[in-house]
């Protein structure tokens, strides 16, 4: 079951299958500091509504950033979007590039004041590459962490001028990702029907919070499993990123693959598709993902 990766082919390789499927400070007044003027940055400690003067052009180059801009209120002031983000409210807002391949240009074609993203933006260095051209730009989660991207929905808050609502909605997502009862069920979350999520993972937190078991946790972020592995893994349930379906064929094709048919996620028709989005990054849906994944137990 060993599939050795260098370093560089791994990070490659997770760089590509999330396209399938993740300086100039401009303040107010100058702060001495440098690093301090790091951490201000990171928190959103800048222009806020206390001082009557937040951002009112922000580019969101990342889906899971424009949502939290969505849901704190701040609409009216998204000037730009990343183009794969589909949301009915963005229809009118003009495209800036795809968050996996980003570049200035376009960004600054709609003449922003605030640029925010993820970890998700590729490549991570348009952050320095903005900050240099004279623009503010914040990662706001510069990793796939739960407390982080708690943080983030804060740190946004903060930038847009609704530090309350952040705190508000940051407490509220954290209680949503509590863990649930333990059932057991030893779930394995693919993108393909090759690769797995395994050990430290968005995927394996979000199984470990619905109080079930990776079926996958023998590997260490998201590789590929032989077909021995499959065969280990025994999984309760088996979820695959629905836009591969054509490539991985039918549930039914699906569960009768030998190394996956005498499981009981083949026997109990628990082979399952779901957007790629809802177990590879966290979102501010990651709650009812964790509702939908302890559910599964129980039918």
């Amino acid at each position: 079951m060993k599939n050795p990766l260098s370093k560089t082919a791994k990070t490659c390789c997770y760089i590509s299958l999330f396209a399938m499927a993740t300086s100039l400070t401009a303040c107010d007044k100058p702060i001495n500091d440098a690093n301090e003027a790091k951490k201000e940055q990171a928190n959103g400690h800048v222009k806020t509504a206390a001082n009557q003067d937040e951002y009112q052009r922000i580019v969101v180059m990342s889906p899971d950033v424009a949502n939290i801009v969505i849901s704190l209120g701040a609409i009216d002031k998204i000037v730009g979007k990343d183009a794969m983000n589909k949301h009915p409210k963005l229809n009118h807002v003009p495209e800036v590039g795809t968050h996996r391949n980003i570049s200035p240009e376009s960004i600054i074609s709609v003449n922003p004041d605030l640029v925010l993203g993820s970890h998700m933006v590729q490549p991570q260095t348009i952050y320095n590459r903005l900050e240099g051209l004279g623009l503010k730009a914040v990662n706001v989660a510069p990793k796939a962490d739960i407390e982080v991207f708690a943080q983030s929905i804060e740190t946004i808050g903060n930038l847009v001028g609704k530090p309350e609502e952040g705190k508000k909605l940051s407490t509220q997502w954290l209680e949503g990702m509590q863990p649930r009862e333990q059932t057991k069920t030893r779930y394995l979350l693919s993108y393909d029907g090759r690769f797995v999520s395994g050990k430290n993972t968005v995927a394996d937190d979000l199984i470990k919070r619905a109080g079930g078991i990776n079926a996958a946790s023998s590997v260490e972020g998201l590789k590929p499993l032989s077909r021995e592995g499959w065969l280990d893994a025994n999984p309760d349930v088996v979820i695959i990123a629905d836009h591969n379906k054509a490539i991985v064929g039918s549930q039914k094709q699906f569960a009768s693959r030998p190394e996956i048919a005498n499981s009981p996620a083949a026997k109990n028709d628990k082979v399952i598709f779901w957007p790629v989005r809802d177990f590879m990054v966290f979102g501010l849906y990651s709650p009812n993902i964790v509702d939908k994944l302890h559910k599964l137990a129980h039918e």
